[in-house]
């Protein structure tokens, strides 16, 4: 080969390798840029200011209202967010703060589950928590400790407070299981109540390694079992907001058994699971995720809610229902067209009237990439 030819050669060799370089760079700008926007808008709709600290608004603009669900949230959010940049302490502690004062007690470090204006001022409407938002913001807490480990807050010292008064007050020894509240724990019909929701192995895996304490992993592996359980009962795989855990049996619950008709279905709770699932290495949990997966595959679109036979409640497409969907199938090939299809959650901005689908949306986003 001459020497003008091989000059060519690579002188067009350059230039692919170039372009090649600039397309992934713009793919990658292009992810960062959507999850900062993403989130930036998502804070500005929802992020209140108090004079304690800041809340999540699952509100709206007259009648705000503070969920420990939103404040887990919005703290894992904001975490996400400032491992890439887009959020500061300053966010994150304003949120620590909040969910500070508004403890169940100094002694029971756990968050009362909700908080709203009332003629007597902004009030916790009693002293009972929910289990699923101290989780989150045990979580929460410990990726601000990797991220600002010499903070004046503390914030590792506070998951470890958050994670006993978990295993003291949300945890039923005879199932072997998380309660939904310090109210159900000492209930002998509630502290049998379990909100599936609520399992989120690679958490439990955190806790385990965060606080060197078997009573973590032991839970993982009893959740593993009960989520199995749950899968099993029906052919779509899929696992209902509540269900009655007695000795190794496990039902879902009846409708309005709780709290609504869905109860027991695919439903508000049960949207969350495909994404607290995901990520795990146990192989229970990944076949039943697999298997509620495949569920999702075969319908033509993906509705707000399902009956556990498969059954659609609503006509309606959910971001909330959507974006766990959407993580869980990142990067299976099994799923990569519904992966696609679920991607539609990105192509509409946020507009601050849809606090549950925006935020699993932006929490999505921030884990995705």
């Amino acid at each position: 080969m001459s020497k003008s030819l091989i000059r060519k050669y690579l002188f067009i060799t350059a230039i692919i390798i170039a372009y090649v370089v600039l397309i992934i760079f713009s793919i990658s700008s292009n992810k960062k840029n959507l999850q900062a926007t993403t989130y930036k808008a998502w804070y500005r709709n929802y992020v209140i200011q108090s004079i304690k600290g800041t809340y999540v608004n699952t509100g709206d603009e007259d009648h705000p209202t503070a969920l420990s669900e939103s404040q887990g949230y919005g703290m894992v959010i904001t975490a996400l967010a400032a491992q890439k940049g887009f959020a500061s302490e300053a966010q994150f502690s304003r949120l620590f703060n909040y969910y500070k004062d508004h403890t169940i007690s100094e002694n029971i470090p756990l968050m009362m589950w909700k908080q709203h204006e009332t003629s007597k001022g902004w009030i916790s409407v009693d002293k009972n928590n929910a289990t699923d938002g101290d989780l989150d913001i045990a979580y929460a807490l410990i990726l601000a400790q990797r991220l600002w480990p010499n903070s004046e807050y503390h914030y590792g010292k506070a998951a470890e407070a958050i994670l006993n008064a978990i295993k003291k007050y949300n945890y039923n020894p005879e199932t072997g299981l998380l309660t939904v509240g310090n109210w159900a724990t000492p209930n002998e019909k509630q502290n049998k109540l379990l909100r599936p929701s609520d399992i989120i192995p690679t958490y439990f895996n955190t806790f385990s390694k965060f606080t060197n304490d078997d009573f973590w992993t032991q839970l993982e592996k009893r959740s593993a079992w009960a989520i199995s359980e749950l899968s099993d009962q029906h052919a779509s795989g899929l696992i209902p907001d509540f269900a009655w855990v007695k000795g190794n049996q496990i039902t879902p619950v009846k409708p309005k058994e709780i709290s609504g008709k869905y109860d027991g279905d695919y439903s508000y709770n049960a949207a969350r699971i495909p994404l607290r699932l995901s990520d795990s290495k146990d192989k229970k949990v990944e076949k039943a995720l697999n298997k509620m997966l495949t569920f999702f595959q075969k319908q033509p679109v993906i509705r707000g809610g399902y009956t556990l036979t498969g059954k659609k409640l609503v006509d309606n497409q959910s971001a909330s229902y959507s974006a766990p969907i959407l993580y869980a199938t990142n990067n299976q090939k099994n799923y990569t067209g519904l992966y696609a299809s679920q991607r539609w959650v990105f192509e509409h901005p946020l507009n601050g009237k849809d606090y549950y689908g925006d935020t699993l949306k932006t929490m999505v986003l921030l884990k995705l990439y």
